[in-house]
C-alpha cells in the first residue's frame, strides 16, 4: 500500500517538472522582438564596428576597461564580447517584456546607442574633413 502512494507522488513531481519545462519553452515560442529591440541590436553592431575601426586606425581609445582588455587580447574577442553582452541583456529584457520597466529599458538602450552612433558619425566626418592630418 505504501508503494503506490510513493509512486503516485513521484508521478506528480515529474508531471510538475514537465509543466515547468513546457512553460519555460513556451516563453520562447512567443518571443517577440520589438522595433526598439531590433534597433538596439543594429545600433550595438554599428557601435562595435565604428569603435573597432577607430581603434584599428589608432585615432581613438577604448575607455571601458572591460572592452579595452578584450580588444587588447583580440579584436575578434572585442566584437564577440560586445555583441554577446548586449544580446544576453536584451534576451532577458525580451523574456520579461510584460513588465513596463523592461520595455522602457529596451527603448532607453536603443536611444543611448542612437546617440553614441550619432557621435561616431560626427567623429567620422571630422576625420574625413581633416584627412590625412587627423592626429
Amino acid at each position: 500500500m505504501n508503494l503506490p502512494a510513493r509512486f503516485s507522488r513521484e508521478v506528480r513531481v515529474a508531471a510538475t517538472a514537465q509543466q515547468q519545462v513546457r512553460s519555460f519553452w513556451a516563453s520562447f515560442e512567443s518571443f517577440y522582438l520589438s522595433p526598439a529591440s531590433v534597433a538596439l541590436l543594429v545600433l550595438n553592431l554599428l557601435d562595435g564596428l565604428f569603435t573597432l575601426t577607430f581603434l584599428q586606425l589608432d585615432v581613438a581609445e577604448e575607455l571601458n576597461p572591460l572592452m579595452r582588455a578584450a580588444y587588447e587580447s583580440s579584436p575578434l574577442l572585442f566584437m564577440v564580447s560586445k555583441l554577446v553582452i548586449v544580446n544576453a541583456g536584451l534576451t532577458l529584457l525580451c523574456m520579461h517584456r510584460g513588465l513596463r520597466a523592461s520595455r522602457l529599458a529596451i527603448r532607453a538602450g536603443a536611444l543611448i546607442y542612437a546617440i553614441i552612433n550619432v557621435y561616431h558619425f560626427a567623429f567620422l566626418a571630422h576625420l574625413v574633413r581633416h584627412w590625412p592630418h587627423f592626429a
